[in-house]
Parts: C-alpha cells; structure tokens; sequence
C-alpha cells in the first residue's frame, strides 16, 4: 500500500473516534472565558451580586478558564495524534503481511 493512501485511511479512521479539533488554542480558551462570563453574569443576576466589585478574582477565575480551554483543546489534539498513529501502525503491518502472503512471488 502506497505511503500515501496509508496515511489517508489512518487520518479518516482516526477522525471517525478521535476527530481532529477545529478551532485553534487560542478559540478554545476564548471560548471557556466566554462561557466563564456566561455564567458570572447569571449568577450575579440571580444572587444579585455585584461581580466586577472584586476585580482580581474576575482575572484570576479568566485566566483559570483561559488555561482549562487550551488545556482542553491540547488534549484532543493528543487524542487524535494518538488514534491516528496507531491507525497508522495497524495498516503498516497489514500492507507488510499483504505483500508478503501474496501468490505472485
């Protein structure tokens, strides 16, 4: 089997249980800062609390999720590396004991 074509199958197995991530690192930590405001502002609708009186814990809690973000989006991006790799070695061991079993040699 083709170099090529080996990777092809392996990436398209690969992305059917570990897609790759779409957005980049920086989308995903935007994205948990975003959803952290989200839900800042219903607590502090609901309790009514005054959320931006204590601002370096606002800072804090963005960074925090800032980081569970791009933590978030490098463990996919590992998942995937992963999947993809061992669908690799499983066609490269089967391209190697295909060629091998063959009748024409």
């Amino acid at each position: 089997m083709p170099d090529k074509l080996r990777k092809a199958n392996a990436r398209a197995a690969a992305a059917r249980y570990a897609p790759r991530p779409d957005g980049s690192t920086l989308t995903y930590g935007l994205i948990a800062v975003s959803l952290l405001a989200l839900a800042l502002a219903f607590y502090g609708g609901f309790y009514q609390v005054d959320m931006l009186a204590q601002p370096v814990p606002l800072v804090l809690a963005g960074l925090g999720a800032f980081c569970i973000g791009v933590a978030f989006r490098l463990r996919l991006q590992r998942r995937h590396t992963a999947a993809y790799e061992a669908e690799y070695a499983l066609r490269e061991g089967a391209g190697e004991a295909g060629a091998g079993d063959s009748p024409q040699a």
